[in-house]
């Protein structure tokens, strides 16, 4: 049944291999059924860093999903299953829940003073309370809504933008940040895209990896400077190598992640990282005294 409504509700004769796959779908959607009960969804943390000083500037919290007699649960198996059962939804509250825990955490002890992102899925971004959802959470933890920047991905946005916009002006009356994920792998509207109450343009991995041909960087190039000209911010993501850092350095883009500088990093080895970073800047000062 699913193999033929993604041919566009057509009829197909069932086979071995498609049972193979249905059970392999039927027991990851039991397995994320039980890890949502045993709280097995943990947030890891990739650094965002600015090209042109090195700093650090923020970071994406991103799921993953550590079962115990199975381990790591690939994000690329376990997410469109969660999309298709509505999963996503609990898992995503998950994820803004402990995100926002650690965010405040860091705060008041000093370690942090920036922004972190968290994807929001598509159903997600359709609740009728999505604004109140995310009001009850920054709530219970304090956290400002400053901290809080929220990606949302392009396809998300233009299955029906004017509704799009009417969400993504109350999130942004709260004081949250916008950012759009994947820009320039769907099919924005211009026309639109400067009606979006949006702070930052994120460049998919995609285009960051054929920068190497002349089309390849000019495609970024162009990004940037529709971005720049919207008076976004823009964040390279997927970068591995430094020759992509040169290249997005001269195309004026400001931050950057990626495993060319981290990968992604769990709660402990995040904390480890942001005091590693706050002795560096004291010794900056202490050098520069």
């Amino acid at each position: 049944m699913y193999h033929a409504k993604k041919k566009g509700n057509s009829y197909l004769f069932f086979n071995d291999t498609m049972n193979r796959q249905a059970v392999k779908r039927l027991q990851i959607e039991n397995l994320m059924r039980f890890g949502l009960k045993e709280d097995h969804f943990e947030v890891y943390y990739q650094p965002k860093m600015n090209i042109r000083t090195g700093k650090f500037t923020g970071m994406e919290a991103l799921v993953r999903f550590i079962t115990p007699k199975k381990g790591i649960i690939s994000p690329g198996v376990f997410i469109p299953i969660a999309e298709e059962t509505g999963q996503i939804i609990e898992i995503g509250e998950v994820v803004l829940n402990k995100a926002c825990r650690d965010v405040k955490a860091w705060l008041d002890a000093g370690l942090f003073n920036g922004r972190v992102a968290v994807n929001l899925s598509a159903k997600q971004f359709s609740l009728p309370d999505l604004t109140t959802r995310i009001d009850v959470i920054l709530q219970n933890h304090a956290l400002p809504s400053y901290f809080l920047e929220l990606e949302i991905t392009e396809g998300t946005v233009m299955d029906d933008p004017q509704d799009a916009i009417a969400i993504m002006r109350s999130l942004s009356a709260r004081g949250i940040h916008l950012a759009m994920d994947d820009f320039g792998t769907g099919y924005s509207s211009l026309a639109y895209l400067k009606q979006f109450p949006l702070n930052t343009l994120k460049v998919d991995k995609a285009f960051i990896d054929d920068m190497q041909t002349e089309r390849g960087r000019n495609m970024v190039d162009s990004i940037v400077t529709i971005a720049h000209n919207l008076d976004l911010h823009v964040v390279a993501e997927g970068v591995e190598q430094a020759d992509q850092i040169a290249i997005l350095e001269e195309l004026n883009c400001e931050t950057m992640q990626g495993y060319y500088y981290s990968k992604p990093l769990s709660r402990i080895e995040f904390t480890e990282f942001l005091q590693k970073q706050q002795n560096q800047a004291a010794l900056s000062l202490v050098q520069q005294a």
